[in-house]
């Protein structure tokens, strides 16, 4: 039998501190909610999740962007014990339709702006389970770069103590509030909702006007694209009132000058580094002038082998969701092996990037992230990224795939920015991994079926268009 005791938004709702307390505004609805109110909202949804005739550790799945109601749905089937699993809505029906095959799901919830269908996958008679569960798990894909991703599963705890050290570091606390930024089904949104409800804060979904909710909270987690365009914004509207003092960022390279321009503005960001099967971040610190992540936040535990980045520790998933059973990812010695490149420098982890991304080119090893880090120090670069162009003589040559800040991107405009760059560049890094071409970085198109993310495999097949190949 399930504890009560462990879901916090109980806890919150019969405690005299936090009964008045605002726990959630939904601010394209306009609605306020109490913690009573919220926990009895969350209660009538697990009521109709059980009137589906759905039992401990049977699984659902959640197709939709963030809403009251897909994030009820999130909670209720937690409490309910159920397994459940965010699909990015943006994904093929096929690839839905596979993904809950792989994943045992019983019923799939599609989420539209203003109302939700419940389709059932299983009948009664075919929920045979080999498997045993004992509480709520939620289910995160990873962003695997070949296949279907797998997911990740972790318990309410795991989720709760991966809250903490991020808490703690950003002074995120009960009477503070955090914008629901990111999609429930990445972690990195996922992780922002167990903060709010292990600090008992106030969680904000956001109005049509996205940057108008930004200034609104007291923290955000943005990607650095979000935070240029929150700079604009503002810039826009210089009277507007930021209440905004704590951004969390992450997804890519980090651009200094974007961070300092919003320290200028009175908002510190943090940088962090983190992944689906650590339950969300696992370093971080405030930004500053280096490239580094910071230390491990509390409860986490690391250790570099062969320049290997092996984890632990707070916020650990149990295990990837296989066969109807979780099978465990650890080694033999307790560890996670992300298949990233590290190491320790100045009292600081300092990511080199995939080991899976390198690649060879004239016998000299090329790490694609090295380069892209030296290259975003120039004032003028957004976004870069690194990637391997194949050849006769070297086997393979590096070319860059970058977003410059012009005023106007017109093709001469991008044509100097390159020339310019690559004066810049002649004496910060050696000849053979200078960029041999430069290709303008169309952002969006680079986000693969809407994840926040940019996808090298998506890069990749646009290079291979415009080499004509």
């Amino acid at each position: 039998m399930i504890s009560m005791l462990m879901f916090p938004w109980l806890n919150y709702a019969n405690s005299a501190q936090y009964q008045n307390k605002t726990a959630l505004r939904d601010d394209l609805q306009g609605e306020v909610f109490t913690w009573p109110q919220l926990a009895q909202r969350i209660e009538q949804t697990r009521l109709s999740l059980q009137r589906q005739g759905l039992s401990m550790g049977q699984g659902i799945a959640l197709c939709g962007k963030n809403s009251l109601d897909l994030l009820c749905f999130y909670l209720a089937g937690l409490q309910l014990g159920l397994r459940v699993l965010g699909i990015n809505p943006a994904f093929p029906v096929e690839k839905i339709n596979r993904l809950c095959e792989l994943n045992d799901i019983s019923l799939r919830i599609d989420f539209s702006s203003s109302q939700y269908h419940c389709r059932r996958l299983k009948n009664s008679a075919k929920d045979d389970r080999t498997f045993t569960l004992t509480e709520g798990y939620t289910m995160t894909l990873t962003s695997g770069s070949t296949g279907l991703p797998k997911a990740a599963v972790h318990s309410v705890n795991a989720h709760l103590a991966n809250a903490v050290g991020v808490s703690e570091l950003m002074r995120f606390g009960a009477n503070d509030s955090w914008l629901l930024s990111l999609p429930l089904y990445h972690v990195s949104g996922q992780g922002i909702l167990w903060r709010w409800l292990q600090q008992g804060g106030e969680l904000v979904l956001p109005q049509a006007d996205f940057y108008a909710s930004v200034i609104g909270v007291s923290h955000v987690s943005l990607v650095p694209t979000q935070l240029q365009r929150l700079l604009s914004y503002l810039a826009k509207h210089p009277n507007k009132f930021v209440c905004t003092k704590h951004i969390l960022l992450g997804g890519s390279q980090i651009p200094l000058e974007l961070t300092r321009q919003a320290n200028r503005l009175g908002i510190q960001c943090y940088s962090g580094y983190g992944m689906t099967e650590m339950g969300s971040t696992v370093f971080a610190k405030e930004s500053d002038e280096t490239a580094g992540v910071g230390l491990p936040l509390k409860g986490r535990e690391y250790r570099l082998v062969d320049d290997e980045i092996w984890l632990k520790g707070a916020g650990l998933a149990e295990g990837y969701w296989i066969d109807q059973k979780i099978r465990t990812l650890t080694n033999k010695q307790g560890w996670f092996q992300t298949k990233d490149k590290g190491q320790w420098l100045n009292n600081e982890l300092v990511l080199l990037g995939r080991l899976d991304n390198m690649f060879i080119s004239g016998g000299e090893n090329i790490q694609p992230e090295e380069i892209e880090n030296i290259i975003q120090g120039y004032e003028l670069v957004n976004q870069v990224f690194i990637l391997p162009r194949d050849d006769a003589e070297f086997g393979q040559r590096p070319v860059a795939m970058i977003q410059f800040n012009l005023d106007a991107d017109t093709e001469n405009n991008f044509k100097s920015a390159v020339e310019k760059l690559k004066i810049w560049l002649s004496d910060k890094i050696e000849r053979f991994k200078q960029p041999v071409a430069y290709f303008p970085l169309d952002v969006e198109k680079a986000r693969q079926e809407g994840t926040i993310k940019i996808s090298r495999n998506l890069l990749k097949t646009e290079l291979m268009t415009l080499l004509g190949k």
